[in-house]
């Protein structure tokens, strides 16, 4: 274990990262194989923006693709310039939100409980995510978990790296075709066109927005804060990092990405607890990006899903945890929430949830009063 000031380079923090490795998101994955973008591009802008997120904040701060812009991209096999337009239009939002002061105006406006109903309904969708994916293979899942429970104490072997490792074997024992290939790889410039523009980018960039700002913001705002109350971090400090990062990252092949209650929670769950988890990442994602980017996709994409389901397991009952400690009409309130967030999503349920938190507010003031 190395430690630099308040950076510790350690196998629990390596493990933390490897809670929430960004190259194993299906989205990133389905950009390469299915729209044919540059993985020297994807990796390099996450890495680099995982190490300054690392050196700025000191606290594990993941980024991970956007979903909603993801579902439309993919399912309506967008351009690469469309792509790109969409990651700068939305951190272009996020700056003019951040510096407009409109950040933090709804922030305070936004009561805990509905927070946290959004947590529950995140901590929902990862359960059914990744029941779907230990489906795939249920015997390597009850394999990971056990290999999680096991070792999810030791320092000397921690459980991310041990199912991380085991991953990596089954994928390359199961595949023997794919082959290393060590080279060079430089990212290209990409300036997007405005023409790529039309109604459902500019849809799915609003959609998007909203969903940003219940789960990419608030919740993970309000988890950080909760476990390093002595390194709080504010609403429009996450806004304007994914305004800068989306806005200048997509000019060397970078995708449009955000932060996430969920992978704070994967990383926390598993070791992460100082910026020395982000940068370790970091260098992770760049050297993949110059020197693995020909056969680094073929190798995730081979990557067994039912141990990404049993880590996303233990993340999702980890982003459950503060829930337990309502009571209540708070409790019933959160659960609501949650159920609105599963059944339709999570910037539905954010929404449905404000409306509900203010009439309940309204009717009990109406009995108080009479």
């Amino acid at each position: 274990m190395v430690k630099i000031r308040d950076f510790e380079f350690s196998l629990r923090e390596f493990a933390g990262a490897l809670g929430d490795f960004g190259p194993l998101n299906p989205f990133i994955l389905g950009y390469i194989a299915i729209l044919g973008l540059d993985p020297t591009g994807i990796f390099l802008a996450m890495g680099l923006a995982n190490i300054a997120l690392g050196l700025a904040y000191k606290l594990p701060l993941p980024l991970e693709a956007k979903k909603v812009i993801g579902t439309t991209a993919l399912s309506e096999k967008w351009s690469p310039s469309q792509v790109y337009l969409s990651g700068i239009l939305t951190g272009s939002a996020w700056l003019f939100l951040t510096f407009s002061g409109l950040v933090k105006r709804l922030a305070r406006l936004t009561p805990v409980v509905v927070i946290r109903g959004v947590q529950l309904g995140l901590m929902a969708i990862l359960l059914k995510e990744s029941l779907t994916l230990m489906a795939s293979n249920p015997l390597l899942a009850l394999t990971s978990i056990a290999v999680i429970l096991v070792l999810l104490k030791n320092e000397f072997l921690p459980s991310a790296i041990a199912v991380f490792t085991l991953g990596l074997a089954v994928a390359l024992l199961s595949n023997p075709h794919i082959n290393l290939k060590i080279g060079l790889y430089l990212p290209s410039i990409h300036v997007p066109s405005p023409q790529a523009i039309n109604l459902s980018l500019l849809t799915a960039v609003f959609a998007q927005l909203a969903l940003t700002f219940s789960n990419a913001i608030l919740a993970t705002c309000l988890a950080i804060n909760e476990r390093f109350p002595d390194r709080r971090i504010k609403e429009e400090n996450l806004a304007m990092n994914m305004g800068l990062i989306n806005i200048l990252l997509p000019f060397i092949g970078g995708i449009p990405m955000c932060h996430g209650a969920g992978g704070f929670a994967s990383q926390y769950f598993f070791g992460g607890r100082t910026g020395g988890a982000m940068i370790m990442e970091g260098i992770c994602e760049v050297i993949l990006a110059l020197f693995l980017a020909e056969s680094v996709a073929a190798i995730f994409a081979a990557f067994p899903t039912s141990i990404i389901g049993a880590m996303l397991l233990f993340a999702s009952l980890e982003l459950g945890k503060p829930t337990a400690r309502l009571r209540g009409l708070d409790l019933i309130e959160a659960i609501s929430i949650g159920a609105i967030s599963l059944l339709t999503n999570l910037a539905m349920g954010f929404l449905v949830g404000l409306l509900l938190h203010y009439v309940l507010d309204m009717m009990r003031l109406r009995t108080t009063s009479s």
